[in-house]
């Protein structure tokens, strides 16, 4: 099968540039042919050529378009001659749409965000388009089927990683307990909610230190919060770090302090590297993580109920290990990046037939 990936996506890393990049990998090493079509040259690219697909670059799946030609991805498509073209997220779905208009192939969307219902799915259901949808965690399969009326066009995959292999990155040492934020700096992620609750754990771990790995429109935001709170000296930020988070940064727990997610890649690669969680309560997040078995859940926006959780995990005898142990078990059983995979496949049959 020769299946053409379109993704609306950056230079740098995150969750969705993480997915793709992983289910290319495991479908070249089950024989399928891919190629992807990126919005921007940069980490996907990159790692999509060493493993071996067909790479293009098209400015017009990025939310801003950049220089590109509208015709350009019909051209590539015509010559590529994909048997299923496979989106994600919604620009690269509008495009993906109007590519499986032209050469008659069938359209995938894979809906990765914490707002299930885009307006590309809004747009489907308007003008009476009938392709299949991915939905990468329960709640947002039962709100998309709801949505379309048709329960049965959208299927359950959930997301996956490999346990991630060391890189070489580890986290500047200190004196105290090692707190982690690793995620795109943007208002839905809460990174400001973690600066909260870390100058709530500092009062109580004088030689604690926050780590921030990542990059975005929030860092000057972030920078000013750290900077008026009077704990810049016990924060750094690293910027976006590809393959960052592995079993060997040196973290005690883990701050995912978002407002808005639908299965965290980054909760998932901490679980599959064994570091401790504290995560929200949002989106699919619960059903990664049971509370007090896989890691520790809470409200989103609430500081202090964040910094009591990881203060428990980080004062409490073995608590951390045993949430740790726990969390990769279940990432072993559960949320394998070859499971994963294999049920996208399932689903590039059904859609075949």
């Amino acid at each position: 099968m020769r299946v053409m990936h379109l993704v609306q996506c950056g230079p740098t890393t995150g969750g969705t540039v993480s997915h793709v990049a992983t289910q290319v990998t495991h479908q070249i090493a089950l024989g399928l042919t891919v190629a992807v079509v990126a919005g921007s040259d940069g980490v996907l690219t990159e790692h999509c050529r060493r493993a071996g697909a067909d790479v293009f670059v098209d400015p017009t799946l990025l939310p801003v378009a950049a220089d590109g030609r509208p015709a350009d991805l019909v051209e590539t498509g015509r010559a590529w001659r994909p048997d299923l073209i496979h989106a994600h997220l919604m620009h690269a779905g509008f495009r993906g749409g109007e590519l499986a208009e032209a050469t008659g192939t069938p359209l995938l969307y894979t809906q990765h965000m914490f707002q299930p219902v885009d307006p590309f799915l809004q747009a489907a259901l308007a003008t009476g388009a009938g392709f299949p949808v991915i939905a990468v965690a329960e709640f947002a399969q039962r709100a998309i089927g709801k949505f379309l009326g048709d329960a049965g066009r959208v299927h359950h995959v959930p997301n996956g990683v490999d346990v991630p292999a060391p890189s070489g990155f580890r986290l500047e040492p200190g004196a105290g307990p090692q707190v982690l934020y690793c995620g795109r700096l943007s208002p839905e992620k809460g990174a400001d909610v973690a600066v909260l609750a870390f100058e709530l754990i500092l009062g109580q771990s004088p030689g604690a230190k926050l780590h921030i790995v990542g990059t975005g429109p929030d860092e000057t935001l972030l920078r000013r919060l750290v900077h008026a709170l009077g704990i810049a000296e016990h924060v750094r930020f690293y910027g976006s770090v590809s393959g960052a988070l592995t079993g060997e940064i040196g973290a005690d727990v883990l701050l995912a302090s978002s407002r808005g997610d639908a299965a965290s890649l980054v909760v998932l690669e901490a679980m599959a590297s064994g570091i401790p969680i504290v995560s929200t309560t949002v989106g699919g997040i619960p059903e990664l993580v049971r509370h007090g078995i896989d890691g520790l859940l809470v409200a989103p926006d609430n500081p202090h109920a964040l910094a009591r959780a990881a203060l428990s995990v980080l004062t409490g005898e073995d608590r951390g290990a045993a949430l740790a142990a726990g969390a990769r078990e279940r990432h072993a059983e559960l949320f394998t990046a070859a499971r994963m995979v294999e049920r996208t496949r399932d689903v590039y049959e059904i859609v075949a037939r």
